[in-house]
């Protein structure tokens, strides 16, 4: 039997820096690593299976545009060509399409990672991606109540 496969996603910061805790717990998986396309050399772990470049233009005007709407030409391929069963994340806003695609195209389970830096109030992220969450972990027991029942308590994991 094949082992499970898990396309992680991160963008960087302590998201990314989150990564390697959640690829120690997930031997046995083929674990893909998706991030933004200037991180991809500062970042050698050879933890990951491999490591896809997310492209992106900037944060403002004409190239946030053309970077979300390349982005989701890009992960659709991805998700086609990867097939994970589990799209992970620990943010930022990078795993909103593909946490969306995955789920509502392919079925792909969904598991979201809030950061250790919200203590008393959810991300943007992880309110857009709650939806079609599986399951949502949360580092602060008071996130429990700004979240439906798919939140799980794990304590402070970095």
């Amino acid at each position: 039997m094949r082992p499970p496969r898990v396309l992680c996603v991160a963008s960087g910061g302590g998201h990314l820096k989150q990564m390697p805790a959640y690829a120690d717990a997930s031997e046995g998986h083929t674990l893909t690593l998706a991030m933004y396309d200037f991180h991809r050399n500062s970042f050698p772990d050879g933890r990951f299976a491999r490591r896809v470049p997310i492209i992106y233009l900037g944060e403002t005007g004409l190239g946030h545009l053309i970077s979300a709407v390349m982005g989701v030409f890009q992960w659709t391929w991805l998700l086609l060509t990867f097939r994970p069963h589990v799209v992970f994340s620990t943010g930022a806003e990078l795993a909103i399409v593909p946490f969306w695609l995955g789920r509502l195209l392919f079925r792909t389970r969904c598991v979201f990672l809030e950061t250790a830096a919200r203590q008393d109030s959810p991300s943007l992220t992880g309110r857009l991606v709650y939806p079609v969450c599986h399951l949502m972990f949360v580092q602060s027991k008071t996130l429990l109540r700004h979240y439906g029942p798919k939140a799980r308590f794990v304590g402070t994991l970095l």
